[in-house]
Formats: C-alpha cells, sequence, structure tokens
C-alpha cells in the first residue's frame, strides 16, 4: 500500500509530542499538526485528512468533544480517528468509542505498534471508499438508465404491435425487448441492492407464506413453460403465518424460483419445500441443474462475484446478495447444498407470529 499521499492531522497540546509524532509519521505520510482542538477543527476542511491521531486532554475542547464534533459532520465519515492518551482506564476508553473514535492507543506507546495500527486503518479507509465510490457508481447508472430504459421498451412494444412492420424485424424487436427488459431488472436490482446497503428500514406485517410463494411461482411461469419445467409447490398445506418484510421477501422468493427454473434441464423438475419447527420456518427451493463446483460454493453470496461459472452463480451474483442481505435484515439463514442434479437452497426464518 503506498503511504506518501495519506494525510494525517496530529492533534496535541504538547509541542514535544507534536514533534515526535510529525518525525515519525512524516517519511510515510502528509503531516499536518495542531496543539488544540479548536484550531483542529479549522484545518480539517481545508487539509481533510484520513486519519487523525487526537489527544484527549487539550485547554478548551478536549478530545472527546473534537471527535463528537467531526462524527457530526458527514464531510468527515470515512475519517478514521485514533485517540491517543495517558489515560488507560476502560472507562476512559469505552468513553471515547462512543465520542465516535476508531480506536484507543495509551501513551507511552510503542512506535511500531501506532505505526501498524495507522496502517490498518488507512487500509480500511480505502477499502470503504472503493466500495463507497461502487455504491455512487450504481446509484448513479441505475438513476441515469431507468427512464431512457422504459422509453425504449415502450417503442419496441408498440412497433411489435404494428402489422406494417414485417416478421423478421418483429424478431430483431423482440430480441431488443428482451435484452432491454434483463437490462432494467439489472438496474432495479443494483437500486434495491443500494438501498439495502444504506440501511433500508423493515416494513414487517403478518402474512400468510404460501401466498407470496404462490405469487413468486406464477411470476416466473412464462419462464417455466418456455422450458417446460415443472414447479411443484403445494399452496394448500402446511401454510405458515408470520411476521416480516414480505415485500422484500417476495424478491427473495422470484429471484431463487428464477435461478431454479434457468439452470434446470427441459422438462426438468424444481420443488418448493416448507417446514416448521417451533420457533423458525425451512423454506427450500430445489432444481435439478448441474450443481454448483465446491470451489464457488463460499462465492456465490458476493455481490458482482463471478460472471462465466457453469452454474448459479451465471449472472446472478447481484440476486443472491440482495438475497443474503435481506433473509440477514430477518435475523435468518440462507445457504445452498448442491450435488450433481440437485441444488438446494435454504432459506431459515424466524417465526414472530
Amino acid at each position: 500500500m503506498e503511504t506518501n499521499h495519506f494525510k494525517i492531522l496530529v492533534v496535541d497540546d504538547d509541542p514535544l509530542n507534536l514533534e515526535i509524532l510529525e518525525e515519525i509519521l512524516s517519511e510515510k505520510y502528509v503531516v499536518r499538526v495542531a496543539d488544540t482542538g479548536e484550531n483542529a477543527i479549522q484545518i480539517l476542511p481545508d487539509f481533510n485528512p484520513d486519519l487523525m491521531l487526537l489527544d484527549i486532554m487539550m485547554p478548551g475542547i478536549d478530545g472527546y468533544e473534537v471527535c463528537r464534533r467531526v462524527r457530526a459532520d458527514h464531510r468527515y465519515y470515512l475519517l478514521k480517528i485514533i485517540l491517543v492518551s495517558g489515560k488507560s482506564m476502560l472507562e476512559e476508553r469505552l468513553q471515547g468509542y462512543d465520542a465516535g473514535a476508531d480506536d484507543y492507543i495509551v501513551k507511552p506507546f510503542v512506535d511500531e505498534e501506532l505505526e501498524a495500527k495507522i496502517r490498518v486503518f488507512l487500509r480500511l479507509k480505502r477499502s470503504e471508499e472503493i466500495d463507497q465510490i461502487k455504491s455512487d457508481l450504481l446509484r448513479v447508472f441505475s438513476h441515469e438508465t431507468r427512464t431512457p430504459l422504459n422509453g425504449i421498451l415502450l417503442s419496441t412494444e408498440l412497433l411489435r404491435s404494428d402489422d406494417a412492420i414485417g416478421e423478421e424485424a418483429k424478431v430483431y424487436l423482440q430480441v431488443i425487448e428482451d435484452s432491454g427488459r434483463r437490462l432494467l431488472e439489472f438496474v432495479k436490482k443494483t437500486t434495491l441492492l443500494c438501498d439495502i446497503k444504506s440501511g433500508l428500514t423493515l416494513e414487517k406485517n403478518s402474512n400468510s407464506l404460501n401466498s407470496f410463494l404462490s405469487v413468486a411461482v406464477k411470476a416466473v411461469k412464462k419462464d417455466a413453460k418456455a422450458k417446460n419445467v415443472n414447479i411443484i409447490f403445494n399452496e394448500i398445506d402446511n401454510d405458515i403465518i408470520f411476521v416480516a418484510d414480505w415485500r422484500l421477501l417476495i424478491k427473495i422468493f422470484i429471484y431463487l424460483i428464477e435461478n431454479a427454473v434457468k439452470f434446470s434441464p427441459n422438462n426438468g423438475t424444481v420443488t418448493i419445500e416448507k417446514t416448521k419447527s417451533k420457533s423458525s420456518c425451512e423454506i427450500r427451493i430445489i432444481d435439478q441443474g448441474k450443481g454448483i463446483e465446491p470451489e464457488w460454493m463460499d462465492k456465490i453470496f458476493h455481490e458482482f462475484a463471478v460472471r462465466d461459472v457453469m452454474h448459479h452463480q451465471k449472472g446472478l451474483g447481484l440476486s443472491l446478495a440482495i438475497a443474503k442481505y435481506i433473509v440477514e435484515m430477518h435475523e435468518g439463514t440462507i445457504h445452498a447444498e448442491s450435488v450433481p442434479s440437485k441444488t438446494s437452497f435454504i432459506i431459515r426464518l424466524p417465526i414472530q407470529e
């Protein structure tokens, strides 16, 4: 990791401490110093550091208050703050964490330990910045493409209904429409993923599991019919009523049943099973596809994990990542089990009746 472009603000009222820290760090980082909390807050906007080493006991506003003020300013939400203090009691460290500090190191410290902590938090900040860039790009992409895609889909639908259009042209129009719908679905998924990662609030209510699984089955009926895939699901037997955010759960069910149909062989079967215990329920969606190779099992729920894997991961990174996030938001679990000609996705959800 290159270090010389990272910026560190050192805040301490002791000139000797400032001199020592500046000498230790200036060979690898761009360093500015401040001898009071007020000066530190004034320096922040122009310097915009990646990390701040912050003393606690200072005249004027102390390190705790500086920390609170910095955390209240959204401009610095990625700034890493390490409190450096002679205070070593647990209560004092906890007070620092409550104020918003990322870590706490006690004076006198070992230089190597301080430098190691700095490297760790700068690496973490770099990772968080990359994640933020990804989310921002996805949001911009989703926002900017939704309206044009809707226009394309509407236009192709109208053209295909025109009897003056030849059959060959209609085939090409269908290709355009199908491609546009896939892209629109990707846009919707990226928007949902961004919303989830930004802290989407669950809207829970009590409802029937069978009714929502039935809706999901009907949503993929066209795809199943095209491959002559039989979906086995008992809409009446063994219904389970519980509290959840059903607008999100229905998306999981559709994604997983679509996936099962997509990777089932022609004339294959997709089976949906559900069971209930005292405090939880389990939903299994089983297909007869080729299966997931063992080395990919721990990757299939990662966002954009793999695009060219033979089975379930193909084009499905977002769907499975969204499913995992939503299930975990409900304090449940999701995993896959796979052998040749049989792959099962298993969702377990706690039941709050």
